[in-house]
């Protein structure tokens, strides 16, 4: 009985853990969001274990790379302004990418990569979390 009430317990404490992360990370990059003046606010952070390694957020800046994938007009979306930033030396790295979308009232949105996005940044990223209404979810 009290080797399954520990393990229990360690859940609890681990999905305590999770959720104290989570609240950080949407605590940080709500501001990030509201700075963007553009209606879909998005902003992504990459992360190496807990260290936050590159920020970017979607914008109406061009890039070779943004042309070669596909995007509208060839303006940059925050999964590539992000992983631009990271230093070559850390790309080899197992990379965990954080979506996060406010609208201009803060509430949270749909911030998960599209479909032009989400095949490289499979082969990039260890694991991808991205928000929708309710909080944060892992791509599955």
């Amino acid at each position: 009985m009290i080797t399954e009430f520990s393990v229990v317990g360690r859940e609890r404490v681990k999905s305590l853990l999770s959720f104290m992360i989570c609240e950080d990370i949407l605590n940080y990059a709500y501001p990030l969001c509201l700075e963007i003046p553009r209606q879909k606010k998005h902003v992504s952070l990459i992360f190496h274990k807990k260290r936050l390694i590159s920020i970017g957020r979607n914008c109406f800046k061009t890039h070779p790379q943004a042309k070669k994938i596909g995007y509208a007009y060839e303006e940059m979306h925050s999964e590539l302004d992000a992983y631009r930033k990271v230093p070559h030396n850390d790309r080899n790295l197992k990379l965990t990418l954080v979506n996060v979308r406010f609208n201009r009232f803060g509430e949270l949105r749909m911030s998960r990569p599209c479909e032009l996005c989400t095949p490289w940044c499979r082969e990039v990223f260890t694991d991808i979390y991205y928000t929708d209404n309710e909080g944060l979810k892992r791509m599955e």
